[in-house]
């Protein structure tokens, strides 16, 4: 494993990937006319959503979508970033965030890897795509060539390359960054453990 920390002084950002519940679950008044909205199911629907009784419209509560890139090294080793915010901080991930509007989900990928890590990476391959119920979120994953040097960015107080056999499992973020790079290792003919920790025990 090789490693490279961030520098004191860095600017540190507060937010991103990761929130307990959706956002727009805390959406109280209605974006068109300002009245309440109300929880319950429309006609023809068959689930509950935030209704607005006064001009009818619905708050539908859509997922998500966060894109990610697993780097790997002429050597064939994975790069990874330690988080340096909640939650899981401490905890390591390929480096990955939320679309911005306007953006495809390749360019979203090789931004997030230029903040996170100040990495670029060549021609982008999907990898998988991976859902997180709870948070509402619809992780796509790329795997690519590295280039450059990494170094830890704003949201990242570490990286570091992984051997395939030398990958943290039982220190990884999230439950599917165990499944991308699971996936990652199979795909590539490397061992995979047996019992992988879910993170939610860690």
């Amino acid at each position: 494993m090789r490693r490279h920390q961030r520098r004191r002084g860095s600017p540190e950002r507060e937010t991103g990937e990761g929130m307990s519940q959706h956002p727009h679950l805390f959406s109280r008044y209605c974006m068109h006319c300002g009245q309440r909205l109300i929880s319950a199911v429309p006609e023809g629907d068959t689930r509950r959503r935030l209704v607005c009784f006064d001009c009818g419209f619905v708050h539908y509560i859509n997922p998500r979508p966060v894109a990610a890139v697993i780097p790997v090294s002429e050597r064939g080793e994975v790069l990874l970033v330690r988080r340096d915010i909640e939650p899981r901080r401490g905890t390591w991930v390929f480096p990955g965030g939320f679309m911005d509007l306007g953006e495809t989900a390749e360019e979203a990928a090789r931004r997030e890897t230029r903040e996170e890590a100040h990495l670029e990476v060549g021609e982008l391959k999907l990898l998988g795509v991976y859902t997180r119920t709870a948070p509402g979120i619809v992780l796509i994953v790329y795997e690519g060539q590295a280039i450059g040097t990494p170094s830890a960015g704003h949201e990242t107080s570490e990286v570091a390359w992984f051997a395939p056999e030398a990958i943290p499992w039982g220190s990884l973020a999230f439950d599917s960054t165990v499944a991308a790079l699971r996936d990652w290792a199979r795909k590539h003919g490397h061992p995979v453990p047996d019992d992988l920790p879910s993170p939610a025990d860690l």
